[in-house]
């Protein structure tokens, strides 16, 4: 029974998270069915995602505290499922085992699924920037929340989700938390539901930043069709490390059998008048010139107060 759920749970968030199966849209730019001719609120939309957060923009806000990760650190009872879509790598979580809450986020969130993003070089593939400069992959960790009855449901509201995103970057070594589903056993190369393969659970916790204190957060959107106006988005500032072979393995996914899954993120949006918050104070010209002129005032100050 329970695994029936869990197969049924799988099976919805794959198709109402968007990372569907047809062929009714791309990643390729210029196409027909391209990220410029999207239609629906990803062309209408006016809180889409993803965005390039210009770090130095952002407002600092003391509300933004620390993370209630439920579970993160232990393997969930039952096995994952790992699928290629041909869009992106997805592993499927059980359901209500995995949980996130705090970081002022808007509910307790039940993470449901993860999946990657990534560019056929090292220059691009995160679909967040950083001040304009993009990582070669970002990693989402999906949760909705837990006020609104199914994952369905919650799309329909500004508060239906909440999205962890962590940029990757290429290390040295292999990340042996990343191993778990990103090793030559565990990655289904093939598209379609025939080659979905179950894999033994393991904990999250490991594949996010060891700093979850400095993050950014801003409202928007599913990254993908239908681009559903209903994420609550956290974007950790510290990177994760994956090896070069690790990545390769990803780029070694096929779309179909000529063609190989690369570039599948979508060009960042316009923020159109929304704020970008951050968990932590960022560094502007601004407060060096601060700093700097209470450097200079201070000793004139006590200079002045011998003097009297």
């Amino acid at each position: 029974m329970q695994m029936a759920k869990f197969l049924l749970v799988a099976f919805v968030t794959a198709a109402v998270i968007s990372i569907t199966l047809g062929e009714d849209w791309s990643y390729s730019v210029g196409a027909s069915d391209g990220p410029e001719n999207w239609s629906g609120i990803c062309a209408s939309g006016k809180k889409q995602s993803p965005i390039d957060i210009l770090t130095k923009k952002t407002e600092y806000d003391y509300s933004l505290g620390s993370f209630t990760l439920t579970n993160y650190k232990h393997a969930s009872p039952q096995n994952f499922k790992s699928f290629n879509n041909k869009h992106t790598l997805q592993v499927s979580l059980p359901s209500d085992y995995y949980k996130v809450s705090g970081g002022n986020l808007p509910g307790t969130f039940t993470t449901v699924q993860l999946h990657l993003h990534w560019g056929s070089d090292n220059t691009k593939g995160a679909e967040h920037g950083m001040d304009g400069m993009f990582y070669p992959a970002e990693i989402h960790f999906v949760s909705f929340n837990n006020k609104y009855p199914n994952i369905s449901e919650s799309l329909s509201h500004s508060d239906g989700l909440a999205v962890l995103g962590v940029l990757l970057k290429i290390g040295a070594s292999k990340n042996i938390h990343y191993d778990k589903f990103l090793m030559e056993s565990r990655v289904p190369k093939e598209p379609g539901t025939n080659y979905t393969m179950t894999i033994p659970s393991f904990p999250l916790d490991p594949l996010l930043p060891a700093d979850r204190t400095k993050y950014f957060r801003y409202n928007g959107s599913l990254t993908t069709p239908t681009c559903n106006e209903a994420v609550t988005w956290t974007v950790f500032k510290e990177a994760v490390e994956i090896s070069k072979a690790q990545m390769d393995m990803l780029r070694g996914l096929k779309m179909n059998a000529s063609n190989e899954i690369v570039d599948n993120y979508r060009p960042v949006q316009p923020l159109n008048g929304r704020t970008v918050k951050s968990s932590f104070m960022v560094i502007t010209d601004q407060a060096i010139t601060l700093q700097m002129s209470k450097v200079v005032f201070l000793p004139i100050l006590f200079a002045a107060l011998f003097m009297l």
